[in-house]
Protein backbone atom coordinates (compact mmCIF):
# COMPACT_ATOMS: atom_id res chain seq x y z
CA UNK A 1 0.00 0.00 0.00
CA UNK A 2 1.30 3.46 -0.78
CA UNK A 3 1.55 6.02 1.90
CA UNK A 4 -0.85 9.16 1.52
CA UNK A 5 -0.94 12.40 3.62
CA UNK A 6 -3.71 13.03 4.49
CA UNK A 7 -4.72 17.24 3.88
CA UNK A 8 -5.29 19.43 6.98
CA UNK A 9 -9.20 20.56 7.19
CA UNK A 10 -12.17 19.79 4.93
CA UNK A 11 -12.16 19.19 1.62
CA UNK A 12 -13.84 21.32 -1.01
CA UNK A 13 -17.52 19.54 -2.52
CA UNK A 14 -16.82 18.05 -5.92
CA UNK A 15 -17.48 20.00 -9.13
CA UNK A 16 -17.66 17.43 -11.35
CA UNK A 17 -18.77 13.43 -11.06
CA UNK A 18 -16.37 11.30 -13.64
CA UNK A 19 -18.85 8.45 -14.53
CA UNK A 20 -17.69 5.06 -16.55
CA UNK A 21 -18.92 1.47 -16.60
CA UNK A 22 -17.88 -1.69 -17.22
CA UNK A 23 -19.20 -5.47 -18.43
CA UNK A 24 -21.54 -4.37 -21.91
CA UNK A 25 -24.50 -2.04 -21.11
CA UNK A 26 -26.61 -3.27 -23.64
CA UNK A 27 -30.47 -3.92 -23.99
CA UNK A 28 -31.10 -7.19 -21.74
CA UNK A 29 -33.84 -7.82 -23.73
CA UNK A 30 -32.02 -8.69 -27.01
CA UNK A 31 -30.09 -11.34 -25.14
CA UNK A 32 -30.99 -14.68 -26.50
CA UNK A 33 -28.77 -16.36 -23.43
CA UNK A 34 -28.42 -16.46 -19.61
CA UNK A 35 -24.68 -16.71 -20.02
CA UNK A 36 -24.73 -12.72 -21.06
CA UNK A 37 -21.41 -13.31 -23.17
CA UNK A 38 -19.38 -14.10 -20.46
CA UNK A 39 -20.70 -10.77 -19.53
CA UNK A 40 -22.98 -11.50 -16.54
CA UNK A 41 -22.09 -8.56 -14.28
CA UNK A 42 -22.70 -4.70 -15.33
CA UNK A 43 -20.94 -1.79 -12.79
CA UNK A 44 -21.26 1.58 -13.43
CA UNK A 45 -18.51 4.04 -10.95
CA UNK A 46 -18.24 7.86 -10.41
CA UNK A 47 -15.50 9.54 -8.43
CA UNK A 48 -16.47 13.10 -7.24
CA UNK A 49 -13.71 15.37 -8.08
CA UNK A 50 -12.96 18.85 -6.45
CA UNK A 51 -9.26 19.15 -8.69
CA UNK A 52 -9.38 17.01 -11.49
CA UNK A 53 -5.49 18.24 -11.62
CA UNK A 54 -4.77 16.41 -8.59
CA UNK A 55 -6.23 13.26 -9.23
CA UNK A 56 -4.51 13.41 -12.73
CA UNK A 57 -1.13 13.15 -10.56
CA UNK A 58 -1.58 10.60 -8.49
CA UNK A 59 -3.09 8.65 -11.78
CA UNK A 60 0.63 9.47 -13.38
CA UNK A 61 1.94 8.61 -10.65
CA UNK A 62 0.43 5.22 -9.83
CA UNK A 63 1.33 4.67 -13.31
CA UNK A 64 5.13 4.90 -12.93
CA UNK A 65 3.94 2.94 -9.56
CA UNK A 66 2.67 0.13 -11.00
CA UNK A 67 4.41 -0.30 -14.59
CA UNK A 68 1.76 0.44 -16.84
CA UNK A 69 3.73 2.22 -19.47
CA UNK A 70 1.95 4.83 -21.49
CA UNK A 71 -1.48 5.19 -23.06
CA UNK A 72 -4.67 5.22 -21.66
CA UNK A 73 -4.99 3.35 -18.41
CA UNK A 74 -7.46 0.77 -19.16
CA UNK A 75 -9.48 -1.86 -16.55
CA UNK A 76 -8.61 -5.03 -18.89
CA UNK A 77 -4.70 -4.71 -17.69
CA UNK A 78 -2.99 -7.11 -15.81
CA UNK A 79 -1.79 -4.77 -12.90
CA UNK A 80 -5.20 -3.67 -12.23
CA UNK A 81 -5.93 -4.81 -8.90
CA UNK A 82 -2.92 -3.05 -6.99
CA UNK A 83 -3.25 -0.02 -8.64
CA UNK A 84 -6.72 0.09 -7.37
CA UNK A 85 -6.05 -0.98 -3.86
CA UNK A 86 -3.78 2.53 -4.23
CA UNK A 87 -6.30 4.28 -5.83
CA UNK A 88 -8.66 3.52 -3.14
CA UNK A 89 -6.63 4.64 -0.15
CA UNK A 90 -5.94 7.97 -2.01
CA UNK A 91 -9.76 8.47 -2.81
CA UNK A 92 -10.36 7.89 0.72
CA UNK A 93 -7.20 10.33 2.30
CA UNK A 94 -8.89 12.69 0.11
CA UNK A 95 -12.25 12.11 0.89
CA UNK A 96 -13.12 12.29 -2.58
CA UNK A 97 -16.78 10.39 -2.44
CA UNK A 98 -17.05 7.24 -4.75
CA UNK A 99 -20.29 5.52 -6.19
CA UNK A 100 -20.43 2.51 -7.32
CA UNK A 101 -23.26 0.14 -9.08
CA UNK A 102 -23.15 -3.20 -8.95
CA UNK A 103 -25.74 -5.39 -10.87
CA UNK A 104 -25.99 -9.23 -11.61
CA UNK A 105 -27.65 -9.05 -15.00
CA UNK A 106 -29.80 -12.17 -14.31
CA UNK A 107 -31.11 -10.73 -10.79
CA UNK A 108 -31.83 -7.57 -12.91
CA UNK A 109 -34.00 -9.60 -15.17
CA UNK A 110 -35.97 -11.15 -12.65
CA UNK A 111 -36.51 -8.14 -10.84
CA UNK A 112 -38.37 -6.41 -14.23
CA UNK A 113 -39.99 -9.68 -14.10
CA UNK A 114 -41.84 -9.40 -10.65
CA UNK A 115 -42.31 -5.24 -10.95
CA UNK A 116 -43.88 -5.43 -14.27
CA UNK A 117 -45.45 -8.64 -14.80
CA UNK A 118 -46.47 -9.96 -11.26
CA UNK A 119 -46.60 -6.59 -9.66
CA UNK A 120 -47.45 -4.32 -12.68
CA UNK A 121 -49.84 -1.45 -11.09
CA UNK A 122 -49.23 -2.26 -8.07
CA UNK A 123 -47.88 0.14 -5.05
CA UNK A 124 -45.39 -1.06 -2.40
CA UNK A 125 -48.10 -0.69 0.23
CA UNK A 126 -49.73 -4.06 -1.72
CA UNK A 127 -46.98 -5.88 -2.06
CA UNK A 128 -43.74 -4.25 -0.03
CA UNK A 129 -40.03 -4.16 -1.41
CA UNK A 130 -38.71 -7.06 0.58
CA UNK A 131 -41.12 -9.58 -0.64
CA UNK A 132 -40.56 -8.22 -4.37
CA UNK A 133 -37.03 -8.97 -3.56
CA UNK A 134 -37.39 -12.08 -2.18
CA UNK A 135 -39.57 -13.17 -5.21
CA UNK A 136 -36.85 -12.27 -7.34
CA UNK A 137 -34.50 -13.93 -5.66
CA UNK A 138 -36.02 -17.23 -5.96
CA UNK A 139 -36.24 -16.94 -9.59
CA UNK A 140 -32.57 -16.08 -9.88
CA UNK A 141 -31.48 -18.99 -7.48
CA UNK A 142 -33.55 -21.34 -9.25
CA UNK A 143 -33.53 -22.99 -13.02
CA UNK A 144 -35.88 -20.58 -14.38
CA UNK A 145 -34.12 -19.66 -17.37
CA UNK A 146 -36.78 -20.48 -19.51
CA UNK A 147 -39.13 -18.42 -17.82
CA UNK A 148 -36.81 -15.23 -18.15
CA UNK A 149 -36.29 -16.11 -21.43
CA UNK A 150 -40.13 -15.99 -21.90
CA UNK A 151 -40.01 -12.53 -20.41
CA UNK A 152 -36.81 -11.26 -22.45
CA UNK A 153 -39.63 -12.20 -26.03
CA UNK A 154 -42.24 -10.82 -24.90
CA UNK A 155 -40.40 -7.65 -24.36
CA UNK A 156 -39.18 -8.21 -27.66
CA UNK A 157 -42.79 -8.96 -29.67
CA UNK A 158 -45.30 -7.51 -27.04
CA UNK A 159 -48.86 -9.48 -27.11
CA UNK A 160 -51.48 -10.33 -24.70
CA UNK A 161 -51.54 -13.75 -25.33
CA UNK A 162 -47.71 -14.27 -25.04
CA UNK A 163 -47.94 -12.72 -21.56
CA UNK A 164 -51.39 -14.83 -20.66
CA UNK A 165 -49.07 -18.20 -21.70
CA UNK A 166 -45.98 -16.92 -19.68
CA UNK A 167 -47.92 -16.31 -16.77
CA UNK A 168 -49.42 -19.95 -17.36
CA UNK A 169 -46.11 -21.16 -17.14
CA UNK A 170 -45.28 -19.09 -14.02
CA UNK A 171 -47.65 -20.53 -11.92
CA UNK A 172 -47.05 -24.15 -13.13
CA UNK A 173 -43.31 -23.15 -12.30
CA UNK A 174 -44.11 -22.11 -9.04
CA UNK A 175 -46.49 -25.05 -8.37
CA UNK A 176 -43.81 -27.08 -8.72
CA UNK A 177 -41.82 -25.76 -5.55
CA UNK A 178 -42.55 -26.24 -2.00
CA UNK A 179 -40.67 -23.25 -0.56
CA UNK A 180 -42.80 -20.43 1.20
CA UNK A 181 -41.50 -17.76 -1.55
CA UNK A 182 -43.32 -20.07 -3.96
CA UNK A 183 -46.78 -19.87 -2.51
CA UNK A 184 -46.16 -15.87 -2.70
CA UNK A 185 -44.80 -16.08 -6.04
CA UNK A 186 -47.88 -18.03 -7.16
CA UNK A 187 -50.56 -16.00 -5.45
CA UNK A 188 -48.84 -12.62 -7.28
CA UNK A 189 -49.02 -14.76 -10.67
CA UNK A 190 -52.46 -15.62 -10.20
CA UNK A 191 -52.88 -11.84 -9.36
CA UNK A 192 -51.51 -10.82 -12.68
CA UNK A 193 -53.58 -13.59 -14.40
CA UNK A 194 -56.54 -12.24 -13.40
CA UNK A 195 -56.11 -8.64 -14.71
CA UNK A 196 -54.21 -9.96 -18.24
CA UNK A 197 -57.95 -11.50 -18.86
CA UNK A 198 -59.86 -8.79 -18.10
CA UNK A 199 -61.24 -7.54 -21.48
CA UNK A 200 -59.43 -3.93 -20.82
CA UNK A 201 -56.29 -5.66 -20.53
CA UNK A 202 -53.22 -3.62 -21.64
CA UNK A 203 -49.84 -5.31 -23.02
CA UNK A 204 -47.93 -2.32 -21.75
CA UNK A 205 -49.11 -2.93 -17.97
CA UNK A 206 -47.14 -6.32 -17.96
CA UNK A 207 -43.60 -4.63 -19.31
CA UNK A 208 -41.26 -2.02 -18.69
CA UNK A 209 -41.61 0.72 -20.66
CA UNK A 210 -39.20 1.29 -23.21
CA UNK A 211 -36.66 3.74 -24.49
CA UNK A 212 -35.96 5.39 -27.80
CA UNK A 213 -32.04 5.31 -28.92
CA UNK A 214 -30.05 7.83 -31.14
CA UNK A 215 -30.55 5.09 -34.10
CA UNK A 216 -34.23 5.37 -32.96
CA UNK A 217 -33.97 1.83 -31.82
CA UNK A 218 -36.61 0.80 -28.91
CA UNK A 219 -34.54 -0.99 -25.64
CA UNK A 220 -36.70 -2.06 -22.73
CA UNK A 221 -33.90 -3.13 -20.13
CA UNK A 222 -30.72 -1.32 -19.74
CA UNK A 223 -28.79 -2.02 -16.39
CA UNK A 224 -26.87 1.45 -17.11
CA UNK A 225 -30.38 3.53 -17.24
CA UNK A 226 -31.27 2.26 -13.76
CA UNK A 227 -27.61 2.81 -12.18
CA UNK A 228 -27.36 6.05 -13.47
CA UNK A 229 -30.94 6.92 -12.15
CA UNK A 230 -30.10 5.76 -8.69
CA UNK A 231 -26.09 6.88 -8.97
CA UNK A 232 -27.65 10.80 -9.32
CA UNK A 233 -30.34 10.19 -5.95
CA UNK A 234 -27.21 8.94 -4.10
CA UNK A 235 -24.77 11.99 -5.18
CA UNK A 236 -27.94 14.43 -4.68
CA UNK A 237 -27.88 12.82 -1.17
CA UNK A 238 -24.01 13.12 -0.89
CA UNK A 239 -24.38 16.82 -1.07
CA UNK A 240 -25.66 19.35 1.51
CA UNK A 241 -26.15 22.03 -0.81
CA UNK A 242 -27.82 20.17 -4.03
CA UNK A 243 -26.92 19.81 -7.08
CA UNK A 244 -26.91 23.04 -9.06
CA UNK A 245 -23.43 23.98 -10.32
CA UNK A 246 -22.00 20.62 -10.85
CA UNK A 247 -21.38 18.73 -13.80
CA UNK A 248 -21.80 14.74 -14.31
CA UNK A 249 -19.23 13.84 -17.34
CA UNK A 250 -19.66 10.31 -18.63
CA UNK A 251 -17.95 8.47 -21.16
CA UNK A 252 -18.80 8.66 -24.37
CA UNK A 253 -21.88 6.95 -25.24
CA UNK A 254 -22.55 6.74 -28.87
CA UNK A 255 -25.45 4.51 -28.66
CA UNK A 256 -27.19 5.01 -25.71
CA UNK A 257 -26.37 8.41 -24.64
CA UNK A 258 -29.84 10.15 -25.80
CA UNK A 259 -31.43 7.70 -23.37
CA UNK A 260 -29.23 8.33 -20.16
CA UNK A 261 -29.79 11.91 -20.96
CA UNK A 262 -33.65 11.91 -21.39
CA UNK A 263 -33.79 10.12 -18.07
CA UNK A 264 -31.42 11.98 -15.96
CA UNK A 265 -34.12 15.07 -17.73
CA UNK A 266 -37.45 13.27 -15.97
CA UNK A 267 -35.37 12.57 -12.51
CA UNK A 268 -35.37 16.79 -12.56
CA UNK A 269 -38.31 17.29 -13.91
CA UNK A 270 -40.25 14.73 -11.57
CA UNK A 271 -38.28 16.60 -8.48
CA UNK A 272 -39.94 19.74 -9.31
CA UNK A 273 -43.34 18.52 -9.54
CA UNK A 274 -43.19 18.04 -5.59
CA UNK A 275 -41.84 15.62 -3.10
CA UNK A 276 -40.29 12.04 -4.42
CA UNK A 277 -39.71 8.90 -2.77
CA UNK A 278 -36.05 9.03 -0.42
CA UNK A 279 -34.23 5.44 -0.06
CA UNK A 280 -31.56 4.73 2.47
CA UNK A 281 -29.27 4.86 0.15
CA UNK A 282 -30.56 7.65 -2.52
CA UNK A 283 -32.69 10.56 -2.44
CA UNK A 284 -34.47 11.21 -5.71
CA UNK A 285 -35.97 14.67 -4.22
CA UNK A 286 -33.22 16.77 -6.60
CA UNK A 287 -32.04 20.19 -5.06
CA UNK A 288 -31.01 21.64 -8.48
CA UNK A 289 -29.97 20.20 -11.82
CA UNK A 290 -26.39 18.85 -12.61
CA UNK A 291 -25.62 19.21 -16.27
CA UNK A 292 -24.61 16.20 -17.99
CA UNK A 293 -22.01 15.82 -20.68
CA UNK A 294 -20.16 12.97 -22.50
CA UNK A 295 -16.65 12.48 -23.63
CA UNK A 296 -13.95 10.37 -24.57
CA UNK A 297 -12.50 8.55 -21.96
CA UNK A 298 -8.80 8.29 -24.16
CA UNK A 299 -7.23 11.55 -22.89
CA UNK A 300 -9.59 12.28 -19.21
CA UNK A 301 -7.64 10.77 -16.46
CA UNK A 302 -10.55 11.19 -14.02
CA UNK A 303 -12.43 9.06 -16.39
CA UNK A 304 -9.39 6.48 -16.79
CA UNK A 305 -10.11 6.51 -13.14
CA UNK A 306 -13.33 5.78 -13.02
CA UNK A 307 -13.01 2.64 -15.63
CA UNK A 308 -10.55 0.98 -13.18
CA UNK A 309 -12.72 1.11 -10.31
CA UNK A 310 -15.63 -0.51 -12.69
CA UNK A 311 -13.55 -2.57 -14.29
CA UNK A 312 -12.23 -3.82 -10.40
CA UNK A 313 -15.51 -4.34 -9.40
CA UNK A 314 -17.04 -6.10 -12.20
CA UNK A 315 -14.56 -8.30 -12.10
CA UNK A 316 -14.20 -9.14 -8.80
CA UNK A 317 -18.14 -9.92 -8.69
CA UNK A 318 -17.78 -11.87 -12.07
CA UNK A 319 -14.87 -14.46 -11.29
CA UNK A 320 -16.35 -14.54 -7.15
CA UNK A 321 -19.33 -16.08 -8.55
CA UNK A 322 -18.41 -18.24 -11.22
CA UNK A 323 -17.00 -22.18 -9.80
CA UNK A 324 -14.68 -22.60 -13.08
CA UNK A 325 -12.61 -19.13 -12.50
CA UNK A 326 -10.04 -18.44 -10.08
CA UNK A 327 -10.11 -15.29 -7.99
CA UNK A 328 -6.88 -13.65 -7.58
CA UNK A 329 -6.30 -12.15 -4.12
CA UNK A 330 -5.09 -8.92 -5.10
CA UNK A 331 -8.47 -8.90 -6.91
CA UNK A 332 -10.21 -9.35 -3.50
CA UNK A 333 -8.40 -7.19 -1.93
CA UNK A 334 -8.75 -4.09 -4.29
CA UNK A 335 -12.76 -5.07 -4.44
CA UNK A 336 -12.96 -4.98 -0.62
CA UNK A 337 -10.67 -1.74 -0.33
CA UNK A 338 -13.92 -0.33 -2.08
CA UNK A 339 -16.12 -1.34 -0.26
CA UNK A 340 -15.13 -0.56 3.14
CA UNK A 341 -15.63 3.25 1.28
CA UNK A 342 -19.13 2.76 1.87
CA UNK A 343 -21.00 5.07 4.11
CA UNK A 344 -24.98 4.63 3.15
CA UNK A 345 -26.00 7.79 5.37
CA UNK A 346 -24.32 10.01 2.28
CA UNK A 347 -24.73 7.83 -0.85
CA UNK A 348 -21.13 6.55 -0.70
CA UNK A 349 -19.71 3.34 -2.13
CA UNK A 350 -20.61 0.45 -3.68
CA UNK A 351 -24.42 -0.70 -4.19
CA UNK A 352 -24.94 -4.59 -4.41
CA UNK A 353 -27.69 -5.39 -6.49
CA UNK A 354 -27.15 -8.88 -6.23
CA UNK A 355 -29.07 -12.05 -4.50
CA UNK A 356 -28.16 -13.08 -1.16
CA UNK A 357 -26.60 -15.96 -2.10
CA UNK A 358 -25.04 -14.54 -4.50
CA UNK A 359 -23.36 -11.98 -2.18
CA UNK A 360 -22.78 -15.08 0.60
CA UNK A 361 -20.59 -16.24 -2.47
CA UNK A 362 -18.45 -13.13 -2.63
CA UNK A 363 -17.73 -13.09 1.63
CA UNK A 364 -19.41 -10.14 1.58
CA UNK A 365 -22.06 -10.05 5.43
CA UNK A 366 -25.29 -9.60 4.64
CA UNK A 367 -28.89 -8.89 6.98
CA UNK A 368 -31.55 -10.47 5.63
CA UNK A 369 -34.64 -8.24 5.41
CA UNK A 370 -37.28 -10.71 4.41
Amino acid sequence: MISITEPHGSPPEPTAYFIDESGHSGDLAATRALDFADQPVFALACIGVADARALGAEMERLRGVHGCGPGELKSAMARLPRFVTDLAAYLKARDCPVFIELVDKRFFIAAHVVTYLLCGGLGLGQVPEPVRNAVAEFLTDEPADALLLGYLAACREPSLPAIRVLLDELWAWFDASDGDIARVGQFLTMEARDRACRADADTRAFLPLPDRTESDRMVWMLPNLTSLAHMYGRINLSRAGGLEGVSLVHDEQLQYGRVLADTKAAMDDLARQGPVMHLPFADYDVSGAAALCFTASTNDLCLQASDLLAGCAMRFARDAADKRRRLDPSLREAFFALLRLTDASRGHGVNLVFTYAALGRMGIPVHRAF
